[in-house]
């Protein structure tokens, strides 16, 4: 048997090995949290239904809107004796069915240029879709990135995919127009594999947002 059969051999049970254990992954992730203000009770939520809105995302990742605030959404609907959230598809909804829609536009904008989500726009919009909370979530950064580790006479075996996410989360009380809960967190997630092997974005997001909200219910009870 020549040495080129050998190693074809060799590399053969090498990728073979490495496809029967799956891709090699580590998770890293950095959150921070602004106290509860001292009016606000998380315990009040187990009675509320919560609408998400839709995601402020940064420059070139408006594609993301949506999964941002889905992800969220599936992240809240894992808590369900804690909060029933209402999706941001039926808040939409909502919102344009009582012809808030151009109003929603203009106090989103500002609140991209301000920070802030004017008190009577959130008045209305809480009366139109029936909640007395929203979630606004923000999508700061978003990057891939890919590195070759092995490669077998010019075949890339082994490679490393870098995933980095940044985003924000408000908690937003309709009747008085204050934050009443905020944090944010950085997401890192790095995977080896002799694969092609990608890990939604949804999956990524989801799991960053479960962390965060571990701080928000961390002193409630759970039924």
């Amino acid at each position: 048997m020549g040495p080129s059969v050998v190693w074809v051999l060799l590399l053969a049970g090498f990728l073979l090995s490495a496809g029967c254990i799956g891709p090699l992954q580590q998770w890293g992730e950095e959150t921070t949290f602004r106290p509860k203000t001292t009016s606000f009770d998380p315990a009040t939520l187990k009675h509320e239904q919560v609408a998400v809105l839709n995601a402020v995302v940064g420059f070139g990742l408006e594609g993301f809107a949506h999964q941002v605030s889905r992800s969220l959404s599936s992240a809240l609907d894992q808590r369900p004796t804690l909060i029933t959230a209402l999706p941001v598809h039926e808040a939409l909804n909502r919102i344009n069915r009582g012809e808030l829609g151009e109003e929603y536009a203009a106090m989103v904008a500002d609140y991209v240029r301000t920070g802030i989500l004017n008190r009577a726009g959130l008045q209305k919009i809480g009366q139109a879709i029936h909640t007395n909370y929203v979630f606004q979530p923000s999508l700061a950064s978003f990057n891939q990135s890919m590195s070759g580790r092995f490669s077998f006479f010019g075949l890339r075996v082994l490679q490393t995919r870098v995933t980095m996410l940044r985003m924000s989360l408000q908690l937003w009380d309709t009747r008085t127009g204050e934050i009443v809960w905020e944090s944010s967190g950085e997401a890192t997630l790095a995977g080896e594999d002799v694969r092609e092997f990608r890990i939604p974005f949804d999956e990524i997001a989801r799991r960053l947002w479960a962390h965060m909200l571990d701080d928000l219910f961390k002193d409630v009870p759970v039924e």
